[in-house]
């Protein structure tokens, strides 16, 4: 709990008010009993018109306090998750972390999504509902011990043990739809940004019917994400029921007048408690967000040595899908030499890149560029993360033929940059932050021949480069070439090597030649 700081007390507060609005609400429930016991003995009717003057009193004052409380809690609420986001996006750019994906993205906005829901709809009701069982059980000692036990049970199985028993079925089913709706992002994205070539390869019925198999168990996660939630209040509404027959079989008697007002004041309980359950049951999900999002980032070692990439008997498998996007890869690269893979749309070579990303610290251009709306400087040098004088950044931008940019102008990304401009903003950003091994997907997409070819001196110039394209009129330069189809690696080696054995990047030099 140590990320919350001014927010402590709008915490406290706001459960304060909530419990006092819980005990308002669950009073005007207890004298609608109250006045339904006092009937029987036929009262004056001012009484009973200051009963129900009351109880509309007490309507407004739940009113407000719930509002005071909401007012507090939703504040504290999103000044806590403002601040974690900055922190968390400050201290992610520092580490090796791989941001560039916009599926990151959308992971970490339902992070702070879970985070929001865990205190808003679980940390604040809860702790209230809590506090509202405590004390209506102390207080049912009055008329009864075995009333006060029955209050006991039936607060424990709804607030606790029911759910309990939930949390882990519900964190499983979470989890494999969190894993589904990754892999049916990748397959939409990769259907939309691929169609030419899947159309060319004749592979659109094929890639459609993949989408739709996603979006199909995403579907069926839904529906037993349901069936499990709806299990789960019928047997509160049981346990809730036997509660309300042990009440009426326990009093009896004298206290029989009692019955009308405390079994209102247990249905108003319920109205408390009903709300809690289900979030309740996600306390595992959420809590694992916050611990995600509130760890402290390992920083990664500044002057660490590389020699070589070594990838062996690589598998990959994307979550929530059956079929390896890799299989048995070997691949090994070594300081100072340049590698190209190449292959169709969806055969693998992105997987095999983001293998290698993960493995070694280099300048990265990956399928999806991400930039923020922020100025140019920043965007360019990841927040002062690159340590660049304002005329090097100028310097790049022009040698990206973008020097209609200023480093203090702000992109408005969504629309501001087109497909070509991300990828020469992007160069210059790998061009800042200066390493020598470089791994880049499609680094020429969507620019002319002059652009392509300032990016490919920019790539060749590094010392160690291993580089995803569908461009082969630059194969000659690299030192060894990857065909890379239904995600293993069918040959390798020299352009020269390649030509001569006649294969499958023969066949593509080939196939590119006659195009052109």
């Amino acid at each position: 709990m140590n990320y919350l700081k001014t927010e402590r007390k709008h915490i406290l507060y706001s459960i304060i008010l909530g419990f006092t609005g819980s005990l308002v609400g669950i009073s005007i429930f207890g004298l609608s009993g109250y006045m339904i016991s006092l009937s029987f003995f036929e009262p004056p009717v001012f009484i009973i018109i200051l009963i129900i003057a009351v109880i509309k009193m007490f309507g407004m004052i739940k009113g407000a306090f719930k509002y005071f409380e909401r007012l507090l809690s939703h504040d504290a609420t999103f000044q806590m998750i403002g601040r974690l986001r900055l922190k968390y996006f400050k201290d992610t750019i520092q580490t090796d972390t791989s941001t560039h994906s916009v599926r990151f993205v959308q992971m970490l906005n339902q992070y702070f999504e879970q985070i929001e829901d865990y205190y808003i709809r679980i940390i604040y009701p809860y702790v209230t509902a809590v506090l509202v069982a405590l004390l209506l059980t102390v207080l049912s000692v009055i008329v009864s011990v075995p009333l006060s036990i029955v209050m006991l049970i039936v607060s424990v199985c709804s607030l606790y043990i029911l759910p309990k028993l939930f949390e882990k079925l519900l964190y499983h089913i979470n989890q494999d739809a969190l894993h589904h709706e990754s892999s049916a992002y990748l397959k939409i994205y990769h259907h939309i940004h691929n169609y030419i070539d899947l159309f060319v390869t004749k592979n659109v019925h094929k890639s459609q019917q993949s989408v739709n198999e996603a979006l199909e168990d995403i579907q069926n996660d839904r529906i037993k994400k349901s069936g499990v939630e709806s299990l789960l209040l019928f047997f509160s509404g049981l346990v809730q029921a036997a509660g309300i027959i042990a009440v009426i079989l326990l009093i009896s008697g004298e206290e029989g007048l009692l019955v009308p007002m405390i079994l209102l004041l247990l249905i108003g309980f319920f109205d408390i408690a009903n709300p809690v359950i289900l979030p309740r049951t996600n306390y595992k999900s959420v809590s694992g967000a916050v611990k995600d999002i509130t760890a402290e980032k390992e920083l990664p070692e500044k002057n660490a040595v590389q020699n070589r990439i070594v990838l062996k008997n690589v598998n990959y498998k994307y979550p929530g899908t059956k079929k390896d996007a890799v299989n048995n890869i070997n691949l090994t690269v070594n300081q100072g030499e340049k590698h190209a893979l190449i292959g169709s749309s969806g055969s693998g070579k992105t997987t095999i890149l983001n293998q290698m990303t993960g493995i070694t610290s280099s300048g990265v251009m990956p399928q999806h560029l991400d930039f923020y709306n922020a100025s140019v400087r920043d965007n360019v040098t990841m927040f002062g993360r690159f340590n660049q004088a304002d005329q090097t950044v100028d310097n790049a931008l022009e040698y990206v033929e973008m020097e209609y940019l200023s480093p203090d102008e702000i992109i408005d990304y969504t629309g501001h940059l087109s497909g070509g401009e991300r990828k020469r903003l992007h160069l210059v950003r790998m061009i800042l932050e200066g390493k020598d091994w470089w791994l880049l997907d499609e680094p020429t997409a969507s620019l002319n021949e002059q652009l392509r070819e300032k990016v490919w001196d920019s790539i060749f110039m590094r010392k160690t480069v291993v580089v995803s394209t569908h461009d082969l009129t630059r194969l000659a330069r690299f030192d060894y070439i990857h065909f890379v189809e239904e995600g293993h690696i069918v040959e390798s080696g020299s352009y020269e090597e390649l030509l001569q054995k006649r294969g499958r990047t023969y066949q593509a030099l080939a196939r590119s030649a006659d195009n052109l």
